[in-house]
């Protein structure tokens, strides 16, 4: 049987130092063919930089996706903040063309005094105008609400996967970390993993095949839930990777999966291990 293609990279460039350009070979001459490009401070202004990582990472086949900024709250009801917002996950995307990127992650925001329900309506809403826009100015992106660790913040599997169901170029990118602690832990083995991805197969269908995933351990708050810090792959913490990797092998699923871990791009090579292990047995 041929599998379908798994690939593995950081969530920024790699822990060596290592940038620009230089950085994407690195990571090809490592066994790596993914990096996320991390914006989450600001985005940045000069063009042609990114244009040489985009087309080296096209010649070395490191596909890359973006992590637009955190100062993103698609939830806020003060306007001047929410359209502010809104331009910010439009620049990013702009600036995900220059990259040849075709993915940019971002934290939808913050419920505040909404309810979920007001919240939701008030991220779709911005969803709609930037989407009209990237029409407009013929971006084709993937627009990629994340799944959030904290029960304060927008972003339940639920909401992600829904936006993705109601809009064009939405998909959801899936921190399994993330859904792990907001829930307090409920990812304990693979029929939980399963239970996850059946739901968002259920909802979009074969673009379960082709995720985006953000992937490391994680710990809790002292509360028992909710995300506190990232943490190596093998700390113990958890979520485990291996029984993810057994599902991603039996239903022969493609996905993208970034290392969030302090270890970046050396995790993302033991999480690409763990999978080469379980295909080849």
């Amino acid at each position: 049987m041929k599998l379908g293609r798994v690939r593995f990279g950081p969530a920024g460039f790699p822990l060596s130092g290592i940038k620009g350009e230089a950085a994407i070979v690195y990571l090809k001459e490592k066994g790596l063919d993914a990096m996320e490009y991390q914006a989450v401070r600001r985005l940045p202004t000069k063009r042609e930089p990114l244009q040489k990582i985009g087309s080296t990472a096209v010649e070395n086949d490191v596909k890359l996706s973006l992590h637009a900024p955190y100062a993103i709250n698609l939830c806020s009801e003060d306007e001047t903040k929410l359209l502010a917002s809104r331009e910010r996950l439009l620049n990013a995307c702009r600036v995900a063309k220059w990259l040849k990127a075709d993915h940019v992650t971002f934290h939808p925001g913050y419920y505040g005094k909404l309810s979920h329900k007001e919240a939701y309506k008030r991220v779709k809403e911005s969803l709609e105008w930037v989407i009209e826009r990237l029409e407009a100015e013929q971006i084709r992106v993937e627009v990629s609400p994340e799944t959030t660790g904290k029960p304060s913040q927008f972003g339940t599997l639920e909401e992600v996967v829904n936006l993705s169901v109601e809009l064009d170029y939405v998909v959801p990118t899936v921190d399994f970390a993330h859904l792990h602690a907001r829930e307090g832990g409920i990812i304990k083995g693979k029929e939980d993993y399963e239970r996850i991805l059946s739901y968002i197969e259920d909802k979009i269908g074969n673009a379960v095949k082709t995720l985006l995933i953000h992937f490391s351990e994680i710990e809790m708050t002292k509360k028992g839930y909710g995300e506190w810090r990232h943490h190596d792959i093998g700390s113990g913490y958890g979520p485990d990777f291996k029984p993810l990797a057994e599902i991603i092998y039996e239903w022969d699923l493609s996905p993208t999966i970034i290392c969030e871990t302090p270890l970046l791009d050396d995790d993302a090579v033991k999480l690409k291990r763990i999978y080469l292990n379980i295909a080849r047995h």
